[in-house]
């Protein structure tokens, strides 16, 4: 073997790019294989025991080139560290192993949106600002955000804990209920509370009725789809809540939003606002670029700003709170004063 070409390489600065490019490489194939294993069936296949080769061809394979390329694709998978093979055939290994469990869904939903979503911001935003374009809210999956939006769970389970009454009727509004995961937690920690979640994108609104139904909350809670900016303020709860989604309304709309929603909220009740703010992590800054780029929304708040939106809306006590450590995500409690 010679040296020469690798020496070569190194005097004309070619080397560290080279060595550079392919360590990012590694971690795109890995992303995507992981999005793609998930999307495909493979992890939950894998789940619970191996499969041999033949039982994975009769789900992927229709011919035998085909069989050719599903070796090819799952010797990808051991290659990359997250499948291995033995004489029990296939198995899940390392972090898909992990994250093919149910409790890590939430991470495994944002490594999806990473691929798909985030790919395309990054890649396609700086071309359709050219073109005159922006992005519109059908350009993102509705369920996968839903789901990735749990990684935030046990912090915002957390705001949940500190600041609504476990007992004693309570009537909620949730404003882009989801899953209506946080939903279910508030009525398991209150007996008495009753909630309206309300959900701008109809596929995801289907997903929470049914989640409501399989968790037997019929009864106390309601899911309809619709746009809280076109609701007419003739009910008054409790509780009203916005978690992660004052970035889907423009900047310059956020104050009037936010004066509609206080009429929504009864005497002595709150708003309980949650997101992640301006000078977050890599991700949050992803995030900031949705709002922004998105023909509906807007860029990431600031913690100060947001304060001041609130109280020009006409909320006379804003309580703030850091909600995970080391990150710009933030509790915002607000009550309403007088009329505005």
């Amino acid at each position: 073997m010679s040296f020469k070409p690798i020496l070569k390489l190194m005097k004309d600065g070619r080397f560290s790019a080279l060595t550079g490019s392919s360590a990012l490489l590694k971690h795109f194939y890995q992303l995507n294989y992981l999005s793609a294993a998930k999307e495909c069936g493979l992890l939950e296949l894998l789940r619970d025991a191996p499969q041999d080769f033949e039982q994975l061809a009769k789900v992927y394979c229709r011919d035998d080139k085909a069989r050719e390329a599903l070796e090819a694709w799952l010797g990808l998978g051991v290659r990359l560290g997250y499948l291995k093979l033995d004489t029990n055939g296939y198995a899940l290994k390392g972090l898909a192993k992990k994250l093919a469990q149910p409790q890590n869904d939430a991470a495994l939903a944002l490594l999806q949106e990473a691929a798909g979503l985030h790919a395309k911001l990054i890649t396609q935003t700086i071309l359709k600002l050219r073109n005159g374009e922006l992005w519109n809210l059908d350009d993102q999956d509705g369920e996968i955000i839903a789901r990735s939006s749990r990684i935030l769970e046990a912090f915002q389970t957390e705001a949940i804990d500190r600041f609504f009454p476990a007992t004693g009727s309570v009537r909620l509004l949730e404003i882009g209920c989801g899953s209506g995961f946080y939903i279910k937690y508030a009525a398991d920690k209150n007996p008495s509370l009753t909630a309206l979640g309300l959900e701008l994108q109809p596929n995801v609104a289907d997903v929470a009725r049914r989640n409501i139904a399989e968790w037997g909350l019929q009864q106390r809670v309601n899911i309809e789809t619709g746009d809280i900016r076109q609701r007419i303020p003739n009910e008054g709860f409790n509780i009203v809540t916005l978690y992660n989604n004052i970035y889907y309304f423009p900047v310059k709309s956020r104050v009037g939003l936010l004066k509609h929603i206080r009429q929504f909220v009864a005497p002595g009740g709150f708003l309980l606002l949650m997101t992640c703010c301006q000078g977050g992590s890599l991700g949050v800054e992803v995030l900031n670029l949705w709002g922004a780029a998105t023909r509906s929304g807007g860029r990431l708040p600031r913690k100060d700003e947001l304060v001041n939106q609130l109280k020009d809306a006409g909320f006379k006590q804003v309580e703030t709170m850091r909600m995970f450590p080391g990150e710009s995500f933030y509790a915002f409690k607000a009550m309403p004063g007088g009329k505005v």
